[in-house]
């Protein structure tokens, strides 16, 4: 069946337009939760209402829901036609064909029932607005109707006084919603104690841990390797010499100007993954592998930290960073790899799993040499 007919069929569905008279712009949604402060994965639970400022009885009245796209309302009416967002129409819809008597200067109340927050939903808004006038709710052909046996109803309010919106300035402006999702996802990263003696070989896994509670998604640029963005900055501590680095870090060598002071060895470090689509849940994390050769005796400690991107909303900044040292009292000779494999394990134990997407790494940080 064509897109056209698919639309015809849903336009006979909802009824015949009419042109709506100028009274009817007394019709609007007035009564709406102002704010939900909620967390990604959760249902929020909406009510709303509306008020017929006209001088007439109305026998149907037309329902629209606008959701930001990380917000969706189950298809539980039979009277509504629900419409993902596309390039088109960038929002969730929800179209409602409301019947029954609507009488002059009364005020209904409607149950919407629970909207899902996505597990990477940030802040958003839903808006609503009522018309009288089929043609003010444009239908997508890929509306599909709601699969459940009951309808959207609404029942009239004893009082039209305490509603929650005063009568707009435009009476056709959309009353919202504001949706606030608080504690999205707290990404910590794992600090590393490196010990043994010059000439050991040690190893060291580093990694970024999405402590939760919401997943995080993927986003990408427009250049054609479509990588992600640099997530960890490590300064190597000035005893280390890393023999072998992870393909998806990048290392650089400084030396301070007109001093005789050891090379400092920095490494970016980005997540090693194409999929657009993905999204990284609490209990995923990615890991960043170094082998280091301990060089000379220096306990000067070194660094790994997220880069400071502005767009980033973290719920606790004090573990977006920590110490990488070096214990050289008292070691043995040989590998120190055993020990740092128990320190690991104790890390995550300690942080549990996750990972985070963030935009691509920066030009300036996209940096070559560095052992590998």
């Amino acid at each position: 069946m064509s897109a056209a007919a698919v639309a015809a069929g849903l336009l006979l569905s909802l009824g015949a337009a009419r042109p709506a008279a100028a009274e009817e712009d007394g019709l609007r949604f007035d009564e709406a939760i102002e704010q939900i402060t909620t967390s990604p994965g959760t249902k929020a639970y909406l009510s709303g209402g509306f008020t017929n400022g006209t001088d007439r009885t109305l026998g149907t009245v037309y329902l629209r829901i606008d959701l930001d796209r990380q917000f969706t309302l189950p298809d539980a009416y039979r009277n509504c036609w629900y419409s993902e967002a596309d390039t088109e129409i960038p929002v969730n819809r929800v179209i409602c064909r409301l019947e029954g008597a609507v009488r002059p200067g009364r005020s209904y109340d409607l149950y919407l029932g629970p909207a899902s927050i996505g597990l990477e939903a940030g802040n958003g808004r839903i808006s609503y607005r009522v018309s009288a006038d089929r043609g003010d709710v444009p239908l997508s052909p890929k509306a599909r109707r709601g699969s459940g046996l009951e309808t959207l109803a609404f029942t009239e309010r004893d009082r039209a006084e305490g509603r929650v919106r005063s009568a707009p300035a435009d009476p056709g402006a959309p009353v919202a919603t504001a949706v606030e999702v608080g504690g999205t996802h707290d990404l910590a990263v794992n600090g590393v104690k490196l010990r043994g003696r010059p000439g050991d070989v040690v190893k060291a896994d580093f990694f970024f841990v999405n402590k939760g509670p919401g997943a995080v998604g993927a986003s990408f640029d427009d250049e054609p390797d479509n990588e992600t963005a640099v997530v960890a900055e490590l300064t190597v501590p000035p005893a280390l010499e890393v023999v072998k680095s992870p393909r998806n870090c990048r290392g650089s060598r400084t030396r301070a100007k007109g001093e005789a002071t050891p090379t400092t060895t920095r490494y970016v470090c980005w997540q090693a993954r194409m999929d657009q689509g993905s999204v990284m849940s609490p209990g995923q994390f990615e890991h960043f592998p170094f082998t280091f050769r301990i060089d000379r005796a220096d306990g000067t400690p070194g660094r790994i930290a997220m880069p400071d991107r502005r767009e980033f909303e973290d719920d606790d900044p004090s573990n977006n960073s920590a110490a990488v040292k070096v214990d050289l009292a008292g070691a043995g000779s040989g590998s120190s790899a055993p020990w740092v494999a128990a320190s690991l394990l104790a890390a995550v134990l300690a942080l549990g799993g996750g990972a985070l997407w963030l935009r691509r790494r920066p030009s300036a940080a996209r940096t070559t040499g560095g052992d590998r």
